[in-house]
């Protein structure tokens, strides 16, 4: 399909997030050619992307421009020979540089996901995230009936607080927001409050023994909040650290504990590598249960099986063209947001 499109930028000489010109991608034998319905702002990383390109202008450097965004509903109109799906077929797509906050997406096979019609698109929008937290919750590898701490209450906390309570795991959680912890209760975590109402010593007295498992979903410059997490585990029990958080942990702690700390990565294996990503080659079940492909299907039949809720989480929608204002928003930070879709 000739032409050209639209596509949400960060201009590092502008310090402005602008609307650029760029052609409309053609799809290869492997890819889906996505007109976009529906795109989902990753607050944490997107910002966070954007001030590091600031910081690297404000010290010298000639800061750097990119593309923002990775995750997105959209209808196939035109698609490579290998992909199985028709055309005006309705899919969720994750990962970038293939998935940004663009008009028109070339999307390979193993990064996206066919929806019901009557899917509701703007919960799907959130598959990027939902990939994101269902391996971050696999890699704490937990059992039914066992116990985890969820710190930050995000997106990817909210989530990955219905995921677990789904799974049958006991959820404590916690939040710098009241309101964000309101919704994990809601969502049926035994316990959830401020961070100040919740501390090792707390999360032990509730459950009787330490947590099986600590999930980091939050963002945080304080070197303490990792160390401190240790200590609500039970000896070798696991900390997982999904979110951006410095890591300065106390050996004897870990020693005493005889704990794992695990730094997860992106949506599960496949992530980052050409074959399995450009090239659609997939991994073989028999040695890679979850890939992220496979990850971002089971986000999607969650959702179909109203297994997730995500219709509150959304609390802010802008049209694609004024994105900039989202921007804004989020980098002012002076109004309170979890979801934040972008309507094309």
């Amino acid at each position: 399909m000739a032409g050209t499109m639209k596509g949400v930028y960060f201009d590092a000489q502008k310090g402005q997030v602008i609307l650029q010109q760029m052609p409309i991608p053609e799809p290869s034998a492997v890819e889906a050619l996505v007109k976009v319905e529906y795109s989902l702002i990753s607050a944490g990383t997107e910002s966070g992307m954007i001030r590091n390109s600031q910081a690297n202008l404000a010290s010298g450097g000639s800061g750097y421009s990119f593309n923002l965004g990775y995750q997105a509903v959209g209808r196939i109109v035109a698609k490579g020979e290998k992909v199985p799906y028709e055309v005006g077929t309705r899919v969720a797509v994750y990962g970038a540089p293939y998935v940004h906050h663009n008009e028109y997406l070339a999307v390979p096979l193993t990064l996206l996901a066919p929806l019901k019609e009557e899917t509701d698109p703007e919960e799907a929008a959130f598959v990027g995230l939902g990939a994101i937290t269902m391996h971050g919750l696999r890699e704490a590898k937990m059992q039914f009936g066992e116990s985890v701490w969820v710190i930050g209450l995000g997106v990817i906390g909210q989530l990955t607080v219905q995921m677990a309570v789904g799974a049958g795991y006991r959820v404590v959680a916690s939040d710098l927001d009241q309101k964000k912890a309101d919704f994990a209760k809601q969502a049926g975590a035994e316990m959830a409050a401020v961070a100040t109402e919740i501390n090792p010593e707390i999360v032990k007295n509730k459950l009787g023994q330490g947590v099986d498992a600590v999930v980091i979903s939050a963002a945080s410059r304080s070197k303490s909040l990792a160390d401190e997490a240790l200590k609500a585990l039970r000896p070798g029990g696991r900390l997982v650290i999904v979110g951006d958080v410095p890591l300065a942990l106390t050996r004897e702690t870990m020693f005493q504990l005889e704990s794992e700390v695990i730094v997860t990565r992106a949506g599960g294996p496949g992530r980052y590598d050409r074959n399995y990503e450009a090239n659609a080659i997939d991994y073989p079940l028999q040695y890679v249960r979850w890939t992220e492909g496979r990850n971002v299907a089971e986000f999607v039949r969650q959702l179909e099986t109203k297994k997730l809720n995500l219709k509150h989480l959304i609390t802010h929608r802008y049209p694609f063209i004024e994105a900039y204002k989202a921007y804004e928003m989020i980098l002012k930070g002076n109004e309170e947001y979890v979801g934040i879709i972008l309507r094309y």
